[in-house]
């Protein structure tokens, strides 16, 4: 929605006072036809009723180039706080926003209030306030905006949007179209082969634009809400953007179908608001809570749960499964990283298992065994050119669109990554061992098998450790670095796989397995010093060549094994001594190479830009480590992002000069919000839970302005 517009009157303060007023909605979303029997608003109402007080709330004044979102399993809705946003049912984007009136909705936008149930934004003029209230259910294809106006004047809503109608990147289709459903007073939106439909209106709302029948028009299509004063006064306007799940039959979408969702949403918007507040409020309750003396470090961990939360959607054809994080697509079809990222859950989960929602855990490596590597997967015909079938890779990305194109064929991104594997083995051993379920561990054994051979067969020099060579992209995507035979990065990740092979064959008395990995991890875990190590430099090197040549860089990729105590203790000490400088530590997180390298360039993705990602690792060792007032300063740093961006969210990356997001950076990163809620828990508290052996242990590093912990 691209916000409120007042548009100009004329003939003087009292003539002005005297003509009706306008309120231009511009929506940017997921449209859907919507079913109402009158144009009179004042029938077509929602009582209103109460929004919950919550001690999460978020409010400050409205930044109109901000970003927010609200996300359910189904749908989300990104967008400016502003007012202007994009939604999308997964994994359909049919609009974009566009503005129509010369004042813009960010000259009058006010406040923003978040909480994880609603997010408010409230609009003035001297003649109206507008509190625009949306609300995306748990597990509908849809979103309602509930508006409560106070006006002392005649007040016209003029909702608009652009039709777009296509599915995320790298899908693309044609044959698009939309029109005015007078039964339903909303457009609807869809494409010849009806894979898709989507409505966009209001029971209260009526037609204004009048779009061609079979294509997409150059300007905003629009509907109208005329409101009289006093007459919303204890109701609420809704506007509701909804789609459908296909037929199972045909793949297809029936419109009868879609026309319900939309009445179910407006009819049951109270519903749909109280089962969001009491989610929410089972998540905060259901799960590990922690009160320090610091009420900032209180909120990011109780928002850093609903982050992480959100990051579980539901696909129609895919199934329910983590997506990596949100954005804004714009003119183009990714919402951020909206789609399903094997290392981004597997590094994700081991946050959620901290403080334990091992049910969403639990969906998201389910979901990712689904994808892992087999001989006939996947399916495509096999001749002499095809390359061997890698089995037991697990998948690095999958988009939401694959069905609409054929992702694992026609696209090369699907197991591009070498260390998505060896995270997987990690994050299994993880879940297993803090949550205790050795049940999906049983059933899961083949498929932790077959990724831990995979990571075998990639040690092309007999080492014992895994290298880069035929397996795929490690710590970095592109640039200088990129073709070294190892990193530490992705060396210490394996070693400690074959650590949790060892764990988890002794826990399903697999005797076997478990000799063959303690050889393996006696083999392999001396090498890390050998290959990593430098002693003129004092810290651990971030690779080598397939020679032997270490790359002298000062990164924090180290802090892997640093934070699993796979390296030696003195060196690791004398590492992270090095690693705490100025020249890596900012005032806003770690730097992913040091300021002082020939390769530094502040804004560059993998060579000097501030990622959060990276403080996951390294931020625990510096507690696990004794350096706990380091760690303290990198954690608050972390948190900080929380706030001072969007409200409860983390973006994905920072310039390494300045405390700004960058440009290509998306606003709601998964493992941005890892970056601080699993050194908060495993490395300032020191909590470790051991779910096999009922055990917990903790050992807390608080600041010494800290007189207590709950």
């Amino acid at each position: 929605m691209e916000g409120l517009q007042q548009v100009s009157c004329t003939g003087g303060t009292r003539g002005r006072r005297a003509m009706i007023k306008k309120l231009i909605l511009l929506l940017t979303v997921i449209c859907s036809p919507v079913s109402a029997q009158s144009a009179n608003p004042a029938a077509r109402l929602i009582p209103a009723f109460e929004i919950r007080a919550n001690n999460l709330e978020l409010t400050r004044p409205a930044q109109p180039e901000q970003y927010f979102d609200k996300i359910g399993r189904r749908a989300g809705l990104m967008g400016y706080e502003s007012g202007q946003f994009e939604m999308w049912v997964w994994p359909w984007k049919p609009l974009l926003g566009t503005s129509t009136q010369p004042m813009l909705a960010k000259q009058i936008v006010r406040t923003i209030s978040v909480t994880p149930e609603v997010t408010t934004l409230t609009y003035t003029d001297e003649a109206f306030t507008v509190k625009e209230r949306i609300v995306v259910p748990r597990d509908e294809p849809g979103a309602i905006l509930l508006l409560e106006v106070h006006t002392t004047t005649p007040l016209a809503i003029i909702p608009g949007f652009i039709p777009v109608m296509q599915p995320m990147w790298p899908a693309g289709i044609g044959g698009q179209f939309s029109y005015w459903d007078d039964e339903v007073n909303a457009y609807a939106i869809s494409e010849g082969q009806w894979r898709a439909i989507f409505l966009c209106g209001s029971p209260a709302g009526r037609q204004m634009a009048a779009p061609p029948a079979h294509m997409f028009a150059d300007n905003p299509l629009q509907f109208r809400i005329d409101v009289k004063p006093g007459e919303t006064e204890g109701k609420f306007i809704p506007i509701v953007i909804a789609g459908s799940l296909p037929d199972p039959a045909t793949g297809k979408m029936k419109f009868d179908s879609v026309k319900a969702t939309y009445n179910r949403l407006w009819r049951n918007a109270e519903r749909y608001y109280q089962e969001n507040s009491d989610y929410y409020e089972d998540l905060r309750r259901s799960t590990m809570q922690v009160i320090t003396p610091d009420k900032e470090f209180n909120l990011a961990y109780e928002w850093g749960k609903v982050a992480l939360d959100n990051l579980m959607i539901v696909n129609p054809r895919l199934g329910r499964g983590m997506v990596a994080g949100f954005g804004l697509s714009g003119a183009g079809a990714r919402p951020g990283f909206a789609w399903f990222f094997g290392g981004d859950a597997f590094i994700n989960s081991l946050a959620m298992d901290s403080y334990g929602d091992f049910d969403k855990v639990r969906d998201a490596l389910t979901f990712t065994q689904k994808w892992q590597r087999r001989d006939d997967f996947p399916v495509r015909k096999k001749n002499a050119a095809d390359p061997p079938r890698d089995v037991g890779k697990m998948a690095h990305e999958l988009s939401q669109s694959d069905g609409v194109c054929d992702w694992w064929n026609d696209y090369h991104y699907g197991y591009n990554h070498a260390d998505t594997t060896p995270w997987y083995i990690v994050a299994m051993a993880d879940y297993v061992r803090t949550s205790g379920d050795l049940e999906f561990l049983k059933k899961s054994w083949g498929s932790v098998k077959q990724a831990y051979e995979w990571c075998l067969s990639k040690d092309s020099d007999n080492d014992g450790l895994m290298d880069l060579k035929g397996a795929g992209l490690g710590a970095l995507e592109f640039g200088k670095l990129v073709g070294i035979y190892a990193d530490v990065y992705t060396c210490g990740l394996w070693v400690q796989a074959v650590k949790e092979m060892k764990y988890m064959a002794e826990l399903l008395g697999d005797s076997g397995g478990a000799r063959q990995a303690e050889v393996q991890f006696r083999k392999a875990r001396p090498q890390l010093e050998k290959k990593f190590w430098m002693e003129k430099d004092g810290f651990y090197s971030y690779g080598a060549t397939e020679k032997g040549e270490q790359v002298h860089e000062k990164t924090p990729w180290a802090g892997v094994a640093m934070m699993y105590e796979l390296l030696d203790e003195d060196r690791t000490r004398k590492s992270i001594e090095a690693f705490n400088g100025a020249d890596l530590c900012t005032d806003w997180g770690v730097r992913s190479l040091s300021d002082k390298s020939a390769l530094f360039e502040p804004t560059n993705y993998n060579y000097g830009a501030v990622w959060p990602f990276i403080s996951s690792f390294f931020n625990t060792a510096q507690f696990e480590h004794h350096n706990s007032l380091a760690g303290y300063q990198i954690l608050r740093s972390v948190i900080s992002h929380a706030f001072d961006h969007a409200l409860g969210v983390v973006p994905e990356v920072f310039s390494g000069e300045l405390n700004e997001k960058l440009g290509e950076g998306y606003h709601h990163q998964g493992f941005s919000t890892t970056g601080y809620m699993l050194p908060l828990v495993r490395g300032m508290l020191g909590l470790q839970v051991d779910g096999v052996g009922k055990k917990v242990t903790f050992r807390p590093r608080l600041p010494a302005d800290w007189d207590s912990i709950v």
